[in-house]
């Protein structure tokens, strides 16, 4: 086929040669680990002997000795980088000067800040670089084809001059050119594929609806346009490919269908071979060998969306429905002198790396690896960063965990379990988050809160043994969905009131049925007050008890207990699991009912040990040391003193006044509210008046601290629901005024609260 146009002087002839006697001298050699694998090898036996390469690389060009490649760091610059296959050395390219290359071992490197090109000979290291400038900065390069510089410009008439320009040949100090005569409207002209001694240009003539894209080949020496090829009025994919026999290129008919389009060398009709289903706008990249088409989207590695064409994949071309799948996805594909081609991909057989795709014995495409970033192409967990021991009292209530994937683009979930109740906290994430996108890392700032299910009012998360999981799904579809677990072990210190061994007071109630009741309380820094995370029923027949106190932890388990008198006098003890239910009774002693008024779980001498107190109908107080044995709870009464009928309901709240010890309230009839201030010894100082109006209260219970403020508090409940006085620490005013809470805003259907 033949052009209607006839060559023009060109805009400037001012081209001369030089050499570049420093430039692209200073290369750094970094050694690779092995040798590369030899071509045709199989997947699992190269990875072995692979060469090891930056993961971020893409391919640029590929020659007889090595491959081109480049970097791109988040500042935008890159750096480029020949890797040899002989030994694995890598040579880092001058950082200020651009690269490119086209099927051979010459690479072209141009300064941003300058119009001039360097040419580099690869496969000879003491080469000096020839320098090729070019007068005029009109001109600029639409590609390279081995030693072939394509240069063109459009003079101010709107006319398009086209040359080539190649290193000196023998003893020349000047570059040898050629014209090339395309057409005098072409625009958008590049270098579109290579061959040995041929370019193929890829060119557009016309604009709007009236664009006509062509493809020509060229003769690299001379110049000559040897044949052009239409293609039709929508620009080919990056899917451009030629050989000794046929054009090929990838073609969109409708927008989410390609084909690939083959026209013999030397005229002939086209062919086409579907080539499936892709995203709108995804180009494909395309290689030919022998009778297959190798083709592949590039990107799928980084994709957020699944997608049929990201496997590299060769398709017969007389035979489509026969395919081999050769990597699972591709990144960049290159062409080699010798017709293989270079691919930056990876596979979930063999992972991340640089392959060559190459014919094998009968003749089909296979992929072996040539260099390794050593990452997998799977989606995998590299690095969790979690505490064998995560002690929530000493961090504040929280604790961050991480887990670093080797991709972003995936989305899933973190589960916190807590091995003994199954409660859990969970993290939703995806490499949409900014975070994850900008750092492969999922990074959970856990609260120290859980939940039985997702929705439901958390709870603080209990001491114990944990197991932490973490599911994602790769958001390209390449690879299985990923699952790691892992465990460690959260501590809480049990509070006085501490039924669930989570930290956090749990407050009892029982109901006219006898049902009794559990609230977990919780109170964190975003909440506004004091609140449930569930009322769990946790046994019957409790309507026998005329006496019923939470005592701490009498027995030296792990949990808080619960004494309960029975109308017969028995006093009985209720070993708490640490789960929130108690164990069966065991019996304490009889004779209890000579008391009118009961209370423990302050520690009053000292010793690390809740204690009891005890009022009897005559008005003494008596004291019943803890001893920390479930078989013998309280060691024989002590006297404290007398006068203590004055008071109709006595209050074990622990320090609430400041000092190292246990302390009481106690209401009189008047509803007036008494400090007793323990002394460490079993007894009390002077008491100190807190306050009046406490007559509206059925129950007073030292909870604890129950707003995690660092101080014991008081709970009260009434007809009119439940309040909370937080405590100062303070002796003379030891409580802050009333603050509403929801836990027992039904105090009515319930007859006793402790």
């Amino acid at each position: 086929m033949s052009l209607n146009h006839v060559p023009r002087r060109r805009l400037t002839a001012a081209v001369t040669v030089v050499l570049a006697v420093t430039a692209g001298a200073a290369l750094t050699m970094a050694p690779a680990t092995a040798a590369p694998a030899p071509v045709g090898a199989s997947t699992s036996a190269a990875s072995a002997t692979a060469i090891t390469v930056a993961d971020d690389i893409r391919l640029v060009s590929a020659g007889s000795t090595g491959f081109l490649s480049r970097r791109t760091f988040p500042d935008f610059t890159s750096e480029y980088r020949w890797t040899s296959y002989a030994d694995g050395t890598t040579k880092i390219l001058d950082g200020r000067t651009q690269y490119s290359g086209g099927r051979s071992d010459y690479v072209v490197g141009r300064k941003d800040t300058e119009s001039s090109y360097t040419l580099y000979d690869m496969a000879d290291p003491g080469a000096r670089p020839i320098g090729l400038t070019n007068g005029d900065s009109r001109y600029s390069l639409a590609g390279v084809s081995g030693q072939s510089l394509v240069m063109t410009a459009v003079d101010s008439n709107g006319a398009l001059d086209a040359f080539l320009m190649s290193r000196p040949s023998g003893y020349s100090t000047s570059p040898t050119t050629r014209d090339v005569a395309l057409p005098f409207d072409a625009r958008d002209v590049r270098v579109a594929a290579t061959l040995d001694g041929t370019a193929l240009l890829q060119y557009r003539r016309g604009t709007g609806a009236e664009a006509e894209f062509h493809l020509a080949s060229v003769e690299l020496a001379t110049g000559t346009i040897t044949e052009t090829v239409p293609v039709g009025t929508k620009a080919p994919r990056t899917g451009v490919y030629l050989t000794a026999d046929r054009f090929a290129w990838v073609e969109n008919t409708t927008g989410t269908g390609a084909q690939l389009v083959t026209v013999p060398r030397g005229g002939g009709d086209r062919t086409t071979v579907p080539l499936g289903a892709t995203v709108q706008g995804a180009p494909l990249d395309l290689a030919l060998m022998g009778g297959w088409a190798v083709t592949g989207q590039p990107g799928g590695g980084s994709a957020t969306d699944p997608s049929t064409q990201y496997p590299l994949t060769a398709r017969s071309l007389t035979s489509p429905n026969t395919q081999v799948r050769l990597l699972d996805h591709v990144d960049s594909m290159v062409t080699s002198p010798d017709g293989s081609v270079l691919v930056r991909g990876g596979s979930v057989a063999a992972g991340e790396g640089v392959y060559r795709i190459a014919p094998d014995g009968s003749g089909t495409p296979v992929a072996s690896l040539v260099a390794t970033t050593g990452r997998k192409t799977q989606l995998d967990v590299t690095s969790a960063l979690v505490p064998g021991t995560v002690d929530l009292d000493a961090s504040g209530g929280r604790a961050t965990l991480a887990w670093t994937l080797n991709r972003s683009n995936a989305q899933g979930t973190v589960t916190l379990r807590h091995v003994a109740t199954g409660k859990k906290a969970e993290l939703a994430f995806s490499g949409y988050d900014g975070q994850v996108r900008a750092t492969n890392t999922v990074t959970m700032n856990w609260g120290g809160l859980v939940a039985q299910n997702v929705g439901d009012s958390a709870a603080f998360a209990p001491s114990g043994a944990y197991v932490w999981e973490l599911r994602a799904k790769p958001l390209n579809g390449i690879g299985p969905d990923l699952v790691r677990t892992g465990t460690f072990k959260v501590l809480r210190k049990t509070g006085l009131h501490d039924h669930t061994d989570n930290g956090s007071p749990d407050l009892l109630a029982r109901d006219a049925a006898g049902g009794l009741f559990r609230d977990d309380t919780v109170k964190t820094p975003s909440s506004s007050e004091v609140y449930s995370s569930g009322r769990t029923r946790i046994g019957t027949g409790w309507q026998i008890y005329n006496q019923l106190e939470a005592v701490g932890n009498i027995a030296g388990g792990s949990a808080a207990d619960v004494v309960a008198r029975d109308a017969s006098g028995v006093l009985w003890q209720y070993l708490g699991k640490g789960d929130g239910t108690f164990a069966a009774r065991t019996k304490i002693g009889a004779g209890w009912n000579a008391y009118n008024k009961i209370t423990g779980g302050s520690d009053l001498d000292g010793d690390a040990r809740p204690d009891l107190l005890a009022v009897d109908t005559g008005g003494v107080l008596w004291f019943y040391k803890g001893t920390g044995k479930w078989d013998g709870a309280f060691a024989a009464r002590v006297r404290v003193g007398g006068g203590w009928n004055a008071y109709n309901q006595i209050t074990a709240v622990g320090n609430i006044a400041g000092s190292a010890h246990g302390d009481l309230v106690a209401r009189d009839t008047a509803g007036v509210l008494w400090l007793h201030q323990g002394n460490g010894s079993g007894g009390f100082a002077a008491r100190v008046r807190i306050g009046s109006g406490w007559g509206s209260f059925t129950s007073l219970v030292g909870v604890g601290d129950l707003d995690r403020d660092g101080l014991n508090d008081l709970y009260a409940v009434g007809a009119a629901g439940s309040r909370l006085y937080s405590g100062t620490g303070s002796a003379t005013a030891p409580f802050k005024p009333g603050v509403f809470t929801s836990v027992h805003s039904d105090a009515a259907s319930f007859n006793s609260v402790f």
